[in-house]
């Protein structure tokens, strides 16, 4: 027998009769809110009237009158749809539960996962009606939807709570320790100790400024060279750059990030009420074993100004030239430079390769009552006793060319720029170095070699570069193995093949850094420096003149006895100094990679098919056509040479 089929018009008729009946046995909202007390009857006239006219829900209109609360709504609701009411305070939510649903489509929909049993999800929801959503986190989760009612701050503070927990200053200060705070001395001013005393007795009372200071610290006793207070969108991260990585320090509530960068500009000086414009400052500190400058830049970012603070340690910035790390032929070479009577040498290399440091240890080694050294730059990192330190201020007009020349009539010995960036400044400085001043400057450049044609692109004659430049210095800067956790290990295989070596048969031992609480479990302890230093000598000088190319003033640098970064970097590697990991990072282009030696375990070009130092080859070859085959082959594929009888 067939069953009858209903009509569409049968079938809307038959729904719209179910949804009648549904509302019938549901209580209307103000009816129920009337009759527990909660809303007087003229108020309900009152909200209906405006919600005829707004089409707004009658809940929202009576908690923008102010006439009952989120909580009082919330649990109305849940009577009137017969729901459970959740009160999400002091509620334990286990963290399998609340990951069920992503916290992006959390925060999306207002709701909260609270229970798991078998195949049900109990949801908490600002929102119960909402029956897309039901579909969208059915879908999402893969479990049936068990919707429950809380309000919409309650959700929001668990969400908070379980995925960026807050948490007071004093629980922050804790994690840093109680130490002796520290002194802020505003720039310029005069050290008057009953002034600072007091100045700081006022201050260390609000917890904000121990919260600076305490950063300011942590970041010190890390040995960091910049802090970064960083906002996002529900916290405030803190993080230090130690031995050129940047580490967690802390994660602070969103709250306290207006009145810390406040602090901050306050300390240095700056304009706390702009917030729309980049600004910069400087601040002393001092404190029982330590003095140091801080320079401070804010920038406005999405979610709130960004603050960053470059710590100026003299204590340990102030290394002389034996403790950069050079090897003993380049540290040689390298004082043979700066006691020249006159000449340029230039110190070359990326962004925090460790130019400034390498050129104040320069100046260390030359300073003497004897000699008048005056510096031009922008701006003064480190005061220096017994050196006259100029600082740039483009604003009034002293630019580098302008204080180049006034230094020129100082009758100084030696001159120091902090970077030859204008044809100006680099054609006064090749000036100065060929009439009785030893010049020291640095250069962006990859390598040393790479300096001369840099020069020639900024503008200047070949002639006068070849005739006024002593020698190139190009470094960079690696991560040392930490000394307590030390460890033997043989390196990963695609490691090994960059540097052309067989995992089987190794030239020397190969360390790392296990990790260990000396070194906060990274496996490094402090940096040194992978160097390449060319002399310009009498055939660099003719191939300048001519307008050779960098790669064929390498070429004749290394038959010089110039090394290249690559070869000192493995250098490094062989002693056990660093990692294979390190140089690899730090020497990235083709120019400055190396190859070992299988043989003879030394470091060579990778241009090289033959070790100059063994006379072994280093590209396996075929002995019938020369061309290059692989290790593992038995007969070459090009002319059918049987490779198996080669020894």
């Amino acid at each position: 027998m067939e069953i009858p089929k209903l009509s569409d018009a049968k079938l809307k008729k038959t729904d719209k009769n179910k949804q009648k009946k549904n509302t019938a046995s549901r209580r209307k909202l103000g009816d129920l809110l009337v009759e527990t007390g909660l809303l007087p009857p003229e108020k309900l006239t009152e909200a209906l009237s405006i919600q005829r006219q707004t089409g707004k829900r009658l809940g929202q209109i009576l908690m923008e009158m102010e006439i009952i609360s989120e909580d009082e709504m919330a649990f109305a609701l849940a009577m009137q749809l017969k729901i459970p009411f959740i009160d999400l305070n002091g509620y334990e939510l286990q963290s399998e539960v609340v990951d069920a649903i992503p916290e992006e489509v959390s925060r999306k929909f207002v709701c909260i996962p609270v229970a798991l049993k078998e195949n049900i999800l109990d949801v908490a929801m600002a929102d119960p009606l909402d029956l897309n959503m039901i579909k969208d986190l059915q879908f999402i989760t893969g479990y049936s939807i068990q919707p429950a009612i809380s309000t919409p701050s309650q959700i929001v503070e668990a969400l908070q709570e379980h995925y960026h927990p807050e948490k007071t200053i004093g629980e922050v200060a804790n994690e840093f320790g109680g130490e002796e705070l520290m002194e802020f001395l505003p720039e310029g001013e005069v050290e008057e100790e009953e002034q600072v005393d007091e100045v700081l007795e006022v201050g260390h009372d609000s917890p904000f400024v121990k919260m600076v200071d305490l950063i300011i610290k942590n970041a010190i006793k890390k040995g960091a060279s910049d802090v970064h207070i960083e906002a996002q969108e529900n916290q405030v991260r803190v993080r230090n750059r130690v031995d050129g990585v940047l580490q967690d320090s802390i994660k602070l509530p969103k709250w306290t990030q207006p009145i810390i960068i406040s602090r901050i500009k306050v300390l240095g000086g700056m304009d706390i009420s702009e917030r729309r414009l980049p600004q910069d400052g400087r601040i002393r500190v001092r404190a029982k074993n330590v003095a140091v400058d801080l320079r401070v830049s804010t920038l406005p970012t999405y979610y709130g100004e960004k603050a960053v603070i470059r710590i100026l340690n003299k204590e340990s910035t102030f290394l002389s030239l034996d403790d950069l790390g050079l090897s003993k032929n380049n540290l040689e070479t390298v004082r043979k430079f700066i006691y020249q009577p006159q000449g340029m040498i230039l110190i070359t290399g990326p962004t925090g390769s460790g130019k400034t440091s390498t050129l104040y240890a320069c100046m260390r080694e030359v300073r003497s009552d004897e000699v008048n050294i005056v510096t031009v730059e922008d701006p003064v990192e480190y005061e220096l006793a017994g050196i006259n330190q100029v600082q740039i201020n483009e604003k009034v007009g002293l630019t580098f060319p302008y204080v180049l020349r006034s230094i020129l009539r100082q009758d100084p010995n030696v001159i120091m720029i902090g970077e030859v960036r204008d044809v100006d400044t680099a054609e006064i400085a090749l000036q100065a170095s060929l009439t009785g001043h030893l010049v020291l400057s640095t250069l962006h450049t990859n390598d040393a070699p790479s300096a001369v044609t840099r020069l020639v692109d900024i503008g200047m004659p070949p002639y006068l570069i070849a005739s006024s430049v002593v020698g190139v210095i190009a470094q960079r800067l690696v991560r040392t193995i930490c000394p307590e956790c030390k460890e033997e290990y043989v390196p990963k295989r695609d490691q090994l093949d960059r540097l052309n070596l067989n995992k089987d048969e190794l030239p020397f031992k190969f360390y790392r850094g296990a990790g260990c609480s000396n070194c906060n479990n990274l496996g490094y302890k402090g940096r040194t420096v992978i160097e390449e230093v060319m002399i310009m000598g009498r055939k660099v000088r003719d191939l300048v003149q001519a307008g050779a190319s960098s790669d064929e003033i390498r070429d004749a640098a290394m038959a010089t006895g110039t090394t290249t970064l690559g070869i000192s970097g493995l250098k490094k590697i062989e002693l056990g100094i660093t990692t294979i990991d390190e140089v690899l990072k730090a020497v990235q282009e083709k120019e400055e990679l190396t190859s070992i030696c299988p043989h003879c375990g030394k470091g060579v070009s990778l241009d090289f098919r033959d070790c100059p130092f063994c006379n072994k080859p280093m590209v396996p070859t075929c002995t019938e056509c020369e061309r290059i085959v692989q290790p593992d082959w038995v007969v070459c594929p090009f002319c059918r040479h049987d490779l198996t009888t080669e020894s």
